[in-house]
């Protein structure tokens, strides 16, 4: 087992190495977010776009006709493309957050940890000083 300030070493860097985990979850959450909107305003306007191509009715002939529905048919493709880039962005967005669920959870328990190693530290020191001091002994045991 090792010495109980090397343990308490220990927990400390595991501590902040927790804490570096979490905030690097923080920041996929962030980027995930962000790709999320931008792919879901993109997916709106390319609706919109293709709603406004699809209710022009100023075909002059079959040409122009093949043409736009050409147009429009390539249109759908990206909005179905962006669609699904969105909703892939989204779950990504899910998988960030449970990600940084898990590090506060994994900090938070590291944190607890480390608090009750201290407290046992404190504990062991105060025994030692109370056996080597027999009137703080005394005062004590008539606290406690």
């Amino acid at each position: 087992m090792p010495k109980p300030s090397r343990r308490l070493d220990l927990l400390h860097r595991l501590t902040r190495l927790r804490e570096v985990e979490k905030q690097q979850a923080a920041l996929r959450v962030a980027e995930a977010e962000g790709a999320h909107g931008k792919l879901r305003l993109l997916a709106e306007r390319s609706v919109e776009i293709a709603a406004s191509y699809r209710s022009r009715a100023d075909a002059a002939d079959g040409a122009t006709l093949a043409q736009q529905l050409h147009f429009l048919s390539g249109l759908e493709a990206i909005r179905h493309q962006t669609e699904s880039e969105r909703a892939k962005a989204h779950e990504t967005t899910q998988v960030a957050l449970a990600d940084l669920m898990a590090a506060e959870r994994k900090r938070e328990l590291t944190s607890d940890r480390l608090g009750q190693e201290r407290r046992s530290l404190e504990r062991q020191a105060l025994a030692r000083e109370a056996a080597a001091n027999p009137v703080l002994a005394r005062n004590l045991k008539s606290r406690g």
